[in-house]
């Protein structure tokens, strides 16, 4: 009898060690969110904050031509000349190439924003505007900027046949600064003209490795 229930008890914990290791329910342990790898940056936080300001005074400028808002016109292109004199062009000075590339393309922007500013028809200020984006985009093209990705639009008929009008945006949404106010009929249709002809997207991201 004592054996008998010798083997039992031992079958019992043989039965209860196989449960306990093989099929007890994993507790989950929680590790908290899953984390994103962070953007790093390749310029300095000095340079970082004056080309986004520049950048947010320009698309701010993209959208007061985009719903012919002269009083916004008037402000954001003062902004955006602060901007452009503001830019911290000079912390990219160990790379002399990069440097004087960058401060003669700012050079013909500042030109340029001058002229759009003195124009005195709306007309004049768009098409300043269209030469002012090529220069912007070449100066963030050639410093690598990468604090966000930016898109380079076209409307292939801004000025007419054949005659492209250019802007910038953060998003690849379509709103044309140049659409024509003497054709209301197709002012949707014009404000709509367009898309991504380039994307500047220099960021870089980098894991996060730090214990939380």
């Amino acid at each position: 009898m004592k054996r008998l229930f010798a083997v039992l008890l031992i079958g019992i914990l043989v039965i209860a060690g196989v449960w306990f290791f093989f099929f007890k329910p994993k507790k989950h342990v929680d590790t908290g969110p899953v984390q994103q790898p962070l953007a790093v940056s390749k310029h300095s936080d000095v340079f970082n904050r004056s080309a986004i300001n520049m950048i947010n005074a320009y698309y701010n400028l993209t959208e007061a031509f985009v719903n012919w808002d002269t009083v916004s016109l008037s402000r954001y292109s003062g902004e955006l000349k602060t901007g452009m004199d503001s830019l911290r062009l000079s912390e990219l000075q160990k790379d002399t190439v990069i440097y004087e590339t960058a401060k003669g393309i700012l050079d013909n922007a500042k030109s340029e924003m001058d002229g759009l500013l003195n124009d005195p028809t709306l007309e004049e200020k768009r098409l300043a505007f269209n030469s002012l984006t090529q220069y912007v985009y070449d100066l963030l093209r050639t410093v690598r900027y990468d604090q966000s990705k930016i898109y380079f639009h076209e409307c292939p008929t801004a000025f007419g046949e054949d005659k492209p009008g250019n802007w910038l945006s953060k998003t690849a949404d379509v709103r044309n600064p140049y659409p024509g106010k003497e054709h209301p009929k197709f002012k949707e249709q014009l404000l709509n003209c367009g898309g991504p002809k380039d994307t500047l997207n220099f960021m870089v991201a980098v894991a996060d490795t730090t214990k939380h």
